[in-house]
């Protein structure tokens, strides 16, 4: 009979794992029984069972073969700028930002190892123009965005899978999810954050909340964008434009300004029509959704503060019944709008000339030899 390989794992990093859990010591000796003995080195869990633990602690795997903990307060000295948004972080957003800083993280180091330079020109314009139009410009130049862009879709879902697409070509990594990597009994909330953005200056990394509604998506991606061309992290909790931060304040308005130009909204409006549906018809056109388009149009003085406040309270009912991930579709295909063409496909290329191994290509892309070899006939046979 083959002898059962047993992993050591230093007592440090259970007591740290443990305590990073939240959870109550009794609850994990009822469901690990011999982590006393495990903690003592008596005895040694198995690779699968130090799996289970990991999963069941909700601490990342890789970090239980530490020789040391990680440092004390990841948050603070990584996300620093994420933690003097939300001071108080939940455990299924903070297991997001550690999962999508590993992959970050990789991605740089392997785009350095391969030659890339910094994504952002040094030349490039730091966008202190007073004048909205020419930042939401220049911003578009980038990207190679036509201005009219938006008219080229019917719908907010074609138009966000558009400018993922359009960020991904200049290299930008767009992931979305709406739970902890693929465990459905962890929703993230969107109420907590709508997004955030990992910099750095050759594998900038935007997540999104998948429990959002397609037009909060949509927002959410343009709007870290901008934080991208800033060249500094954040987190994205709100788009109202009437928000107390003064910088968010600003990038909310260059993310309306960019996705609902002045200029097309002077052309469009029409005084004769009702005020509430011509909300709604640019809501459809522009892809955004009816409050941000209500506070652009009040910024311009065309309506009045008391529609935005009708807009504002319908938009608290609906976002109730957005803020769920559906747990149907593809598994395969989920997973893959998840990490995005790019990711996996680098990924991918990395395992197969050998930079990388197999295993650790399955570890990053959070699945399997069977996950990996769906990624690597649909991506790299079909074009992706």
């Amino acid at each position: 009979m083959t002898a059962v390989s047993k992993v050591k794992v230093n007592k440090e990093i259970y007591l740290w794992a443990i305590e990073e859990s939240r959870r109550d010591f009794g609850e994990i000796k009822r469901k690990f029984e011999k982590i006393e003995k495990w903690m003592s080195q008596e005895d040694y869990p198995t690779f699968r069972q130090l799996e289970k633990l990991a999963n069941f602690l909700r601490v990342p795997f890789g970090y239980m073969f530490l020789e040391k903990p990680p440092k004390t307060n990841l948050i603070e000295s990584e996300f620093r700028t994420i933690e003097n948004k939300i001071p108080e972080i939940s455990k299924e957003l903070q297991d997001t930002l550690y999962n999508m800083g590993r992959k970050k993280d990789w991605l740089s180091e392997y785009r350095k190892e391969k030659g890339w330079e910094k994504l952002i020109p040094d030349d490039f314009s730091d966008l202190n123009a007073k004048d909205l139009n020419i930042v939401c410009q220049r911003a578009k130049e980038f990207i190679g965005l036509d201005e009219f862009w938006y008219k080229e879709h019917r719908n907010k879902g074609s138009a966000f899978k558009f400018l993922r697409d359009v960020l991904e070509n200049k290299e930008i990594i767009v992931m979305q999810n709406g739970i902890v990597g693929s465990n459905t009994r962890r929703k993230l909330n969107g109420n907590e954050f709508r997004g955030f953005l990992l910099y750095d200056d050759i594998a900038p990394l935007i997540f999104i909340n998948n429990n959002d509604s397609p037009a909060g998506k949509i927002f959410t991606l343009i709007h870290e964008y901008i934080h991208f061309l800033l060249q500094e992290d954040d987190i994205f909790i709100d788009e109202d434009l009437a928000i107390e931060n003064k910088e968010e304040k600003k990038i909310n308005r260059i993310t309306a300004e960019f996705l609902i130009p002045t200029s097309h909204v002077k052309d469009l409006w029409d005084n004769s029509k009702n005020e509430i549906e011509q909300v709604e018809e640019f809501s459809q056109l522009f892809h955004a959704s009816r409050l941000a388009v209500a506070i652009k149009l009040n910024g311009m003085g065309i309506i009045n503060q008391n529609i935005v406040d009708k807009i504002k309270e319908k938009t608290k009912t609906e976002w109730k019944d957005n803020n769920l991930e559906s747990g149907g579709g593809n598994y395969y295909h989920n997973n893959r709008s998840r990490f995005g063409n790019s990711f996996i496909r680098t990924v991918i290329q990395g395992a197969e000339s050998g930079d990388i191994s197999y295993t650790y290509a399955f570890n990053i892309l959070d699945g399997s030899a069977k996950t990996y070899d769906y990624f690597k006939e649909e991506i790299m046979s079909y074009g992706g």
